[in-house]
């Protein structure tokens, strides 16, 4: 498993949206499968676009080689170790993000985290 911090942040997150749960990937080909995971991907792009700062959005990716083969349960606890580290000490409504899994040809998956720079209970 690979876990890497995109160079991404800038821009509309509305964009970076609709590329994570859009039916083909950045090279144009069909994607095997898409799967929101977690959160709301609109209301991430909503929060994180009504932000007036630079960097509105942060973004990573989760990736496992076609050998590793996780399981969903696997990909559930990686993702639910993410959140607990990402957002340690904060109640769930207070950050808003999303979790896509992208199923490729061959068996590799991987999984978007897009998240707004936003405390959803003080405000940016």
């Amino acid at each position: 498993m690979h876990i890497k911090c995109l160079p991404r942040g800038r821009g509309s997150a509305r964009t970076a949206v609709d590329y994570l749960v859009g039916e083909r990937d950045a090279e144009g080909h069909r994607r095997e499968g898409v799967e929101v995971l977690r959160g709301n991907p609109d209301m991430v792009a909503a929060v994180a676009d009504w932000l007036e700062f630079e960097r509105k959005y942060t973004s990573v990716v989760i990736a496992w080689a076609p050998d590793d083969r996780p399981t969903d349960a696997q990909i559930e606890a990686v993702l639910g170790e993410f959140e607990k580290t990402a957002w340690a000490g904060l109640e769930p409504d207070r950050y808003s993000w999303t979790a896509v899994l992208h199923r490729e040809r061959g068996g590799g998956v991987h999984a978007h985290v897009l998240a707004a720079q936003c405390d959803l209970e003080t405000g940016p």
